[in-house]
């Protein structure tokens, strides 16, 4: 995040309001592309239209654009909505910049800028629709980050702060990321070579949950002070989210707490693992000790999936579903039409960018966990269950989730209004994208006994976070005990038969 921050979107995005939110919070310089092109003609922009057209402000725009590019103070910027039009800038934005797509509907847009006084091309409403339309395939093209504009300002630049942005070949920032300080790179076995050399002393550890316990976090805080690490340096962490859960806990915890940089290297890592500052390692239940410690940047790689297995983005796809439904809106519709197989690298990197846009805002708003960010764990209080009683490693975790999103959803029916066909939509796409709704052979009791654990419960109640509609969660919903049996029992059963 030491590159200029840059804002793209459509007219009344709110790109400059944020943007200068955005550069209080991190004390970084404030440029409106827009304001520079404008002071450097002595006119406003309605007046370079007038004079010189479309054309030539885009001659303008574009020049404007590359010199602040060319700033070495990591300036926030606020671009056009016709910026990212050019050729040239959108490569200037992949070499240079962190670019964050601020998406808004068009209504939304069109009531933000009323008349379109001042605006050129707002005044038609048709061309306004058109180029609203026409311009987000760029603004995909060109985000690391997707987040809903129609938040706050505030809420928004504390999301973009928190630092977790990539595109395809983001791995290639690690270096200047890490500059010149002293580093330990605790791997996942299977991503250890791909990581090119100089990104400190390599520590390679086995993905699963084996890897989250007391032996495996004693054996990286020896590796820490045995590299003479100290609390200027910075640990890598690379892999699934069982290696950033470990590598993060060991740098909350070594030297009162040294930084730490997350890469992701599964899809459940890049759409919700490694986002948000969780750590932690297993003792009596899962994830039962650890800590919140963000990470100073998360680089959020799509290219880092391409030699994923088709189960292990199954695995993957069941928190982008969960995160679709918690969200609603453009990534709900984008999901809901996902086909079987494997999506396309252009489909899946949008995925990437809006699930992270949108837990990165959840985590913004609650960064300990102690109101709304519980809404993330939609279909996780029996999925873990299920995960635990079937035994580590038996049942991944995505499978888990999987079938504890169905059972969370039945729950909803009941307890949040859930419409009937929202589940049966949902249950088919699980399907669809090869996740099951069911774990026959695992206990019902088992399920239970590890649900007892859960950090959830409070006065020896279940707390659920259930579903009123796509978009419309709610957190903290107590259940009755009957009623969680009978999710349980109808999530462990076996299908009837045909």
């Amino acid at each position: 995040m030491n590159r200029p921050l840059v804002l793209v979107g459509p007219m009344g995005a709110g790109k400059s309001t944020v943007g200068a939110e955005l550069a209080e919070l991190l004390g970084r310089p404030f440029a409106d592309a827009d304001g520079e092109i404008a002071r450097a003609a002595g006119t406003d922009v309605a007046g370079i239209f007038e004079k010189e057209g479309e054309v030539g402000f885009r001659e303008r725009e574009v020049a404007a654009v590359a010199a602040l590019l060319g700033r070495d103070d990591a300036p926030v910027l606020a671009l056009g909505g016709g910026a990212v039009l050019d050729p040239s800038t959108r490569a200037l934005l992949a070499r240079r910049a962190v670019c964050v797509w601020l998406d808004v509907s068009l209504a939304v847009a069109r009531a933000r800028i009323g008349d379109g006084a001042g605006r050129p091309l707002a005044a038609d409403p048709a061309g306004f629709a058109q180029r609203w339309q026409e311009r987000r395939p760029l603004f995909a093209l060109v985000a690391d980050l997707v987040l809903d504009a129609g938040a706050e300002p505030a809420a928004l630049a504390a999301a973009i702060a928190l630092g977790a942005a990539g595109r395809p070949g983001a791995l290639d920032r690690l270096p200047e990321l890490i500059a010149d300080r002293r580093s330990v790179l605790v791997a996942d076995e299977a991503v250890v070579g791909r990581m090119a050399s100089g990104h400190g002393h390599p520590v390679a550890l086995r993905g699963g949950e084996e890897a989250k316990s007391l032996a495996a976090l004693e054996s990286l805080w020896r590796t820490f002070a045995g590299a003479e690490l100290e609390r200027g340096s910075v640990v890598v962490a690379a892999g699934g989210g069982t290696v950033t859960d470990v590598a993060g806990f060991a740098a909350a915890s070594f030297a009162r707490g040294i930084a730490w940089i997350a890469v992701p290297s599964t899809l459940v890592g890049q759409v919700d693992a490694a986002i948000g500052g969780k750590t932690g390692i297993n003792v009596a239940a899962k994830n039962d000790v650890g800590a919140f410690h963000l990470p100073e940047a998360t680089l959020l790689d799509p290219d880092l999936l391409r030699t994923l297995s088709d189960e292990h983005l199954a695995d993957g796809m069941a928190e982008v579903v969960k995160t679709a439904l918690i969200a609603g809106g453009p990534l709900w519709e984008l999901v809901r039409e996902l086909p079987s197989g494997r999506p396309p690298p252009a489909v899946l990197a949008e995925l990437v960018g809006r699930c992270a846009g949108v837990k990165a805002l959840v985590v913004s708003g609650d960064p300990t966990e102690r109101g709304s960010r519980a809404i993330l764990n939609l279909g996780h209080t029996i999925g873990h269950g299920i995960e635990a009683a079937a035994g580590y490693g038996e049942l991944s975790h995505g499978r888990a989730v999987a079938v504890g999103l169905v059972a969370a959803l039945r729950l909803s029916q009941r307890h949040a209004g859930l419409p009937a066909e929202t589940v049966s939509e949902v249950t088919e796409l699980l399907a669809r994208l090869g996740l099951p709704a069911r774990a026959p052979g695992v206990e019902a009791d088992a399920v239970l006994a590890a649900m007892r654990h859960d950090k959830k419960r409070a006065a020896g109640e279940h707390r659920f976070v259930l579903l009123a509609a796509p978009g419309r969660p709610q957190h903290g919903v107590a259940v009755p005990e009957s009623d969680v049996g009978e999710a349980i029992d109808g999530a462990v059963r076996p299908a009837p038969a045909p």
